[in-house]
């Protein structure tokens, strides 16, 4: 599987703020100290070229959600899921694009809901910057799970969470101790594991906050984030891919890259024996015409020899002439005659074991047979085989004679 070049993109505060982020990575995700790049989108696409494009969307537009659904598949599905979430959502269905996963275990199927004029703005500034992506992602669903326990990413102002077995979601909310006790608040007494991703700046900036929140939670992990989530999120994506939102109208269209660089040589090699092969061709056309104009030539002075004084026709007129005057001088045995009525004979009594032939006469197209065989049976039986092959078969007397019986039978061609 070839590389990929996993872009996210940001929500600018301002004109001269970033609008993307983006790293390259293997199949297997990012290498460790994988570089991120940050600027614009026109940036990025170089990099694109040969890679599978892979674009994460601020969750903070798009809202995740697993609804139990009846066991449909396709456009039925399709129809049914908006009418499941309509109340959960504020906008009217008809300007939301859902996008909608295979079910992995849990009962609900996970479904991305955003905005079409979101979807339509996110396309049309990749295509402006030359990206075509294959896949484009809700950053909230590359988020990690943590067993039995609750994850956070803290990033800027925003703090994504996600519970075991519940789709991720972003908050937005400052200060950062509010955005927390938020995300904290299962509902439940029992304090909680939980997982802290955290950049850099964020972490020294909150030290104490995040350090003091060891005695409200069941256990704590702090890891630090030197080059912000994407390697985070990229590593998710690759490992396992949510659901792409790119179905129905904004399905991706297929690409296919190939590079020729790798196969230079051999398209040469290649074009050098289409090269020879079609030399040899001629050559071999060209031979065989001067070979067929030879026979030509010898089919026109055997005629000659065979049939003198009669006008020459062309060489295939003239081989099929000589056919059909070597079937005249072979008897025409395909036609009738004796050489038919003996084949006629011969066969006949191949079918009766131990028949003999004690006389036979050949006069205009009937054959007079006299036999001595076993048995009467086997006289029949040469009646029988003669006429099998077209010819009438008449037994005249079946009379015994030595422990044998003689028979002498009439056969008669198409022409007697």
């Amino acid at each position: 599987m070839a590389e990929a070049l996993i872009v996210r993109l940001l929500s600018p505060a301002s004109p001269d703020a970033p609008q993307a982020q983006w790293l390259t990575a293997d199949p297997s995700g990012p290498a460790p100290g994988a570089v991120v790049h940050c600027g614009a989108l026109t940036d990025a696409a170089p990099l694109a070229v040969g890679r599978r494009l892979l674009v994460l969307v601020p969750g903070a537009d798009t809202l995740l959600a697993e609804p139990v659904l009846p066991v449909k598949s396709g456009a039925k599905l399709a129809q049914v899921v908006p009418f499941a979430l309509e109340e959960q959502l504020a906008d009217d269905i008809d300007d939301l694009h859902f996008a909608t996963g295979r079910r992995e275990g849990r009962p609900g199927t996970p479904v991305v809901v955003v905005a079409h004029e979101r979807m339509r703005a996110w396309r049309d500034t990749l295509a402006e910057a030359g990206l075509s992506p294959d896949a484009i992602y809700a950053e909230t669903a590359a988020l990690p799970e943590t067993a039995n326990g609750v994850t956070l990413v803290i990033d800027g102002r925003r703090v994504y969470v996600r519970r075991q077995d519940t789709p991720g979601a972003v908050l937005e909310v400052e200060p950062l101790i509010e955005a927390l006790q938020l995300a904290l608040s299962s509902g439940e007494e029992a304090r909680e594991h939980v997982t802290i991703y955290v950049c850099e700046d964020d972490y020294e900036r909150e030290r104490d906050l995040l350090e003091g929140l060891r005695e409200f939670t069941a256990s704590l992990q702090l890891k630090l984030l030197p080059d912000g989530p994407l390697p985070l999120f990229a590593g998710a994506v690759l490992r396992n891919p949510p659901v792409n939102l790119l179905q129905g109208a904004y399905a991706a269209k297929t690409k296919l890259r190939i590079s020729l660089a790798p196969w230079r040589q051999a398209a040469m090699l290649a074009a050098v024996f289409a090269a020879a092969h079609f030399g040899l061709m001629t050559w071999r056309y060209f031979e065989n015409q001067s070979l067929e104009a030879r026979l030509d030539e010898q089919i026109t002075q055997v005629f000659q020899q065979a049939m003198p004084g009669a006008p020459t026709p062309d060489p295939s007129a003239a081989r099929k002439q000589l056919e059909m005057r070597l079937a005249q001088l072979r008897g025409g045995a395909a036609q009738g005659g004796m050489l038919a009525a003996l084949a006629t004979v011969s066969e006949a009594l191949a079918q009766a074991p131990g028949a003999s032939i004690e006389a036979l006469s050949y006069r205009n197209d009937t054959t007079d047979l006299r036999v001595l065989a076993p048995s009467v049976d086997a006289i029949d039986q040469i009646r029988q085989t003669a006429t099998q092959r077209g010819v009438s078969a008449e037994i005249q007397s079946a009379n015994p004679r030595d422990s044998k019986f003689e028979g002498r039978l009439q056969l008669k061609g198409a022409g007697a």
